[in-house]
């Protein structure tokens, strides 16, 4: 028969929905929203730097102008075709902004050059911010018969929750996180428009206007493009994802870590895709690999053949970085990094055959459709 499923972060009373049975989940590209979420961006250290001294006005002349002659006084007016804003130094303009949130800073860029100068990069850091918020964040795929709690995660009922859920709950002494986790209504991040991030760099594909850094993910369906994935959209933006940086999964409790460039070759040898969302030619990317790996429940049903519901890395904390990234900590000492790519390459290859999920390409590439014919 099969049981549900649901991938959340507790600590962070954050969901990506129910994803249905694990034998419709697993093939399908539903294990992909994890991605983005724990796909850390690479720290970028050549921006170019404002043209404007922040001492002074941002339109006003460099110092060495200023003292020039007896126009330096001329200089430090500001021209007519400016606003106040634009007359004031440029930390009371930044100042000013700080309580904006990141479409209404974006918005205001776009009134001139001037102000897009000054507040792009204060615009780029927080989007910046809003990346991989799973990163380093306890994760577990619940089952809906769940019933205990992975290891090290330990549950406190809050007193002051009212109970407010759509399915029964077991006995007081067996209310697990998940369960917590539903008494507190959380966030379901794929519905809520908030967290569809976009950044004003990034083009649509399908329709040439600029997008705003945060749009409803409903933009998409209405425009015939529901195919067009938002977790994609981010990962495409080269400028924090750039691709042969070796990206790298990696499991910050056990300190394993699993190459997106392995997981996606033929011969789990490497040579495959280098990006954080590269995926097998069958299909199984490294958010197929945290969805597989972190299912938990005390009932065995999986409507599928080969999955564990007790995962071994349920409860576990993940981020995705580069090989870079990944040697520095290994410099820094704190324990002994071990590679598991090909263990976790053999593993997807035996689950996908097993289901016989490497026959039917075309047939379940769906996005909550119809079973594969063969369950």
């Amino acid at each position: 028969m099969g049981q549900l499923w649901e991938m959340i972060a507790h600590e962070r009373r954050e969901t990506l929905g129910g994803w249905g049975k694990a034998g419709e989940f697993v093939p399908s590209s539903y294990p992909n929203r994890i991605i983005h979420r724990l796909a850390v961006p690479v720290a970028i250290s050549d921006y170019k730097k404002t043209r404007y001294k922040p001492t002074a006005p941002f339109w006003a002349k460099s110092s060495d102008q200023v003292d020039a002659g007896p126009k330096s006084a001329a200089a430090h007016q500001a021209p007519q075709n400016h606003g106040l804003l634009l007359q004031l130094p440029t930390e009371i303009v930044l100042l000013i902004t700080e309580p904006l949130d990141l479409n209404s800073l974006y918005t205001l860029t776009r009134c001139c050059h001037a102000l897009r100068n000054l507040l792009s990069l204060e615009v780029d850091n927080r989007f910046r911010r809003t990346l991989a918020p799973w990163a380093n964040t306890p994760l577990m795929c619940a089952g809906e018969y769940i019933r205990s709690n992975p290891p090290g995660i330990i549950t406190h009922l809050p007193l002051d929750v009212i109970p407010f859920v759509t399915r029964p709950l077991p006995a007081a002494t067996a209310v697990t996180a998940y369960h917590v986790m539903q008494l507190m209504s959380p966030t379901n991040v794929i519905d809520s428009s908030r967290t569809c991030l976009y950044p004003p760099t990034l083009i649509s594909r399908v329709n040439p206007i600029q997008l705003s850094p945060v749009e409803p993910m409903h933009w998409f369906q209405h425009r015939g493009t529901s195919r067009y994935l938002p977790w994609r959209r981010v990962l495409e933006i080269k400028k924090y994802f750039p691709y042969g940086q070796h990206w790298v999964l990696r499991n910050l409790t056990t300190m394993e870590y699993v190459f997106a460039r392995v997981l996606s070759s033929k011969d789990g040898q490497g040579g495959g895709l280098d990006r954080p969302d590269a995926a097998h030619e069958w299909g199984f990317t490294l958010g197929t690999v945290v969805a597989v790996n972190t299912c938990w429940s005390d009932d065995s049903s999986a409507a599928m053949f080969g999955l564990d519901v007790r995962g071994k890395w349920a409860g576990h904390r993940f981020d995705i970085v580069t090989e870079k990234k990944l040697l520095q900590d290994m410099k820094a000492g704190g324990g002994t990094w071990v590679d598991v790519s090909h263990r976790e390459w053999a593993a997807m290859v035996r689950l996908f055959e097993e289901n016989r999920w490497n026959e039917d390409l075309g047939e379940r590439r769906y996005e909550g459709g119809a079973r594969p014919e063969h369950f």
